[in-house]
């Protein structure tokens, strides 16, 4: 390469990087996470966040570089920002289920049999019930117009259009539950290790229980720099510092 040529490319690259980075706000950030800077590389992400950029794909690389960081509190808060701008992203609920496994929990006082049903009623979001449900009232729907025109005939089609009643109840039923308890429940995740539930809005008062890094709660109150929180299935109750959970929608 010519000297003159050298020096030429010199003099516009910091010209195409800017350019590169002004098409493509995030890749600072990707920089930082290739290279290993997972707690630089969730600074970059949270200063996207604050210009406008929040979007499913930057809350999910943002909880990455988290994880990657050793954050598993705020890593899963991240995926849950994910999942509910991109209920159907593969990638985004298996990284979710994974962080979840690695969250500390006591024992479940519920049976196998509520234990399952719980697991199951969790594992799908809202929108994907909806979904299901409206696939089943078109089943229905063609079944009846099978019955309509065969005026009736054939046990086994009356038995197919009452299966599919039947799922179809189930289904609507479970969605409405569903985006119900997602619509009014406030959910917060604690983001510290072994966050102290107290009895109180207050540092003196006694420390009722731990809650272990990345634990899901429910958000029930706040007051004067704390958060009231409750845990199921356990029913424990306790006020925890603000800085020790992120809640949906910070």
């Amino acid at each position: 390469m010519k000297p003159s040529a050298l020096i030429c490319l010199l003099w516009l690259a910091p010209g195409l990087v800017w350019a590169a980075a002004a098409t493509d706000p995030a890749a600072a950030a990707r920089a930082a996470y290739d290279a290993g800077n997972y707690v630089q590389a969730a600074e970059e992400y949270r200063a996207l966040e604050g210009r406008g950029f929040g979007s499913a794909a930057l809350y999910y690389d943002w909880g990455n570089a988290e994880y990657k960081a050793g954050h598993l509190g705020r890593a899963i808060a991240l995926y849950r920002r994910a999942e509910k701008l991109g209920p159907w992203d593969e990638d985004v609920r298996f990284n979710l289920d994974y962080a979840r496994k690695q969250v500390k929990r006591p024992e479940d006082p519920n049976g196998p049999l509520t234990r399952w049903l719980l697991s199951v009623y969790r594992s799908l979001p809202g929108p994907t019930l909806l979904a299901a449900a409206w696939a089943i009232y078109l089943l229905l729907s063609a079944l009846a117009a099978v019955l309509i025109v065969r005026r009736g005939q054939g046990a086994l089609w009356r038995w197919l259009a009452l299966a599919a009643t039947g799922l179809f109840l189930i289904a609507a039923g479970w969605a409405s539950l569903r985006l119900l308890d997602e619509k009014q429940a406030a959910i917060g995740v604690i983001v510290t290790n072994q966050a102290e539930a107290r009895n109180g809005p207050a540092a003196d008062f006694d420390v009722g229980f731990k809650i272990p890094e990345g634990r899901e709660v429910r958000v029930l109150g706040h007051e004067a720099g704390w958060v009231a929180v409750g845990l199921a299935p356990e029913g424990y109750k306790g006020w925890v510092k603000s800085e020790d959970i992120w809640e949906d929608g910070e």
